[in-house]
């Protein structure tokens, strides 16, 4: 099904407005084959192998080879699906494929873990494990190892995305705990959060902790091996770490942190990713009750940054006192570069920066709704996002789980209903070959 890129702004408020790149008259959304069960997201790694891995909310990875989808998992997980639970995110390595390298056989999921005991009668914690590939390609080996383990309080707001940046360190995306209202301000503490202490962000021994909640997380998982640290928040009751705190880190400085964090001020960063041109991070990060949002980290800037949930909502106030789109100013947090408010809107999916073969589309961002099931792009250049607009494929619209790119940069889409489609146009590249 062919569909016109049309700019329809439809209550959507940018950083800057300015004249946003034409998308082909014939762009299109090209399922691949096989249909799959709560498809959250699409990872193919940089080897070689032109293969698309499926991650599946159930917790199963499916791989598409050569045009067909193969009857065997790549791997299975026990996972617990209650709400928004489940396999969330995967991270190849990124040596992985390259013999000879370190860590060439290694990956990471993130999901969650179904035995632990849970917290106030909720979910159990929020896992991150490694894995390896077996002697077969296609297929890893069934035994992990658990290398970050969280806390948390309910089945939704788990964050659960995965990715390595270029600087060879893994992020990870971790929800607010599902509580509505933010009663516990956990996104907004950086040390040992108590469960019930209000906006207090203080440690108290023998409690239990929610101290990672709200995040995002920077990590170094090739260099593990030693005794957890006070502030490894993570490596609670995994000895030796599975990960070392990166140097860099913001609060590796200060004693008392919970020294993971890379960015804090985040309700459900539900889907991030990284821009493989520029390395910017991009977050699309769930409202509550009004505004959805897209937060930016130019790569090269320091981490310590503050989104501003819960005194923000978007631009707009919501445990602040105050009025209009102000509210990252009066509170010194980090405005997002995109809002737009709800209706038939709930909750957003964060795409990727489009890096493929189509040289038009290249540096256009991809974003879409997981209850609309609208797709939508905007253009960037730095930290200035543009209006962009609406993409109408004439069909009716289906939620948005997830996105994805393959090896060549080709963007595709994974939808509720077990469909997964690839962006595709018949224009030329910009360096003259035909798609």
């Amino acid at each position: 099904m062919r569909f016109l890129a049309i700019i329809s702004l439809l209550g959507l408020t940018f950083a800057s407005m300015q004249a946003t790149a034409a998308l082909p008259a014939d762009l299109a959304l090209t399922p691949i084959p096989g249909t799959y069960s709560s498809p959250v997201a699409l990872r193919a790694p940089r080897d070689g192998s032109g293969r698309l891995f499926i991650v599946q909310k159930g917790g199963s990875i499916r791989i598409v080879k050569n045009g067909a989808l193969l009857t065997t998992p790549f791997l299975t997980v026990s996972v617990t699906t209650a709400s928004e639970s489940g396999l969330l995110g995967l991270a190849f390595h990124p040596n992985y494929g390259k013999v000879g390298l370190p860590h060439s056989d290694e990956f990471y999921v993130a999901y969650t873990q179904p035995s632990a005991a849970p917290r106030l009668g909720a979910t159990p914690d929020q896992v991150i494990a490694r894995y390896t590939v077996s002697a077969n390609p296609d297929v890893a080996n069934t035994s992990g190892t658990i290398v970050m383990r969280v806390p948390d309080l309910a089945g939704n707001h788990n964050g659960g995305d995965i990715h390595f940046g270029a600087d060879g360190y893994l992020y990870s995306s971790m929800g607010d705990s599902g509580a509505q209202d933010n009663p516990y301000h956990f996104a907004e503490c950086l040390w040992k959060k108590i469960d019930t202490s209000g906006s207090t962000c203080t440690e108290t021994v023998g409690s239990t902790n929610y101290f990672l909640l709200g995040k995002i997380l920077r990590i170094d998982v090739d260099n593990r091996g030693s005794a957890p640290t006070a502030d490894m928040c993570g490596s609670s009751g995994i000895n030796p770490a599975q990960y070392s705190i990166p140097a860099s880190n913001p609060h590796v400085a200060t004693t008392n942190t919970c020294d993971e964090i890379w960015d804090h001020g985040f309700r459900n960063p539900w889907r991030f990713s990284f821009d493989r041109q520029t390395h910017d991070l991009i977050i699309g990060d769930v409202g509550q009750g009004s505004w959805e949002e897209v937060d930016f980290h130019p790569t090269g800037t320091a981490g310590g940054r503050d989104y501003g949930w819960s005194r923000c909502e978007g631009r707009h106030y919501k445990d602040t006192a105050g009025s209009g789109t102000t509210c990252p100013a009066t509170t010194s947090t980090f405005a997002p570069v995109i809002e737009y408010g709800h209706g038939a809107n709930c909750a957003i999916t964060g795409g990727y920066v489009y890096r493929g073969p189509i040289g038009v589309m290249r540096g256009t961002y991809f974003y879409g709704d997981s209850c609309s099931g609208i797709l939508w792009y905007a253009n960037a250049t730095g930290a200035t996002w543009d209006a962009g607009g609406q993409l109408n494929t004439g069909l009716p619209p289906a939620a948005i789980y997830g996105f994805g790119e393959d090896e060549a940069g080709n963007l595709y889409v994974t939808y509720a209903g077990g469909t997964v489609s690839k962006l595709t146009s018949d224009i030329l590249f910009s360096d003259g070959f035909q798609l």
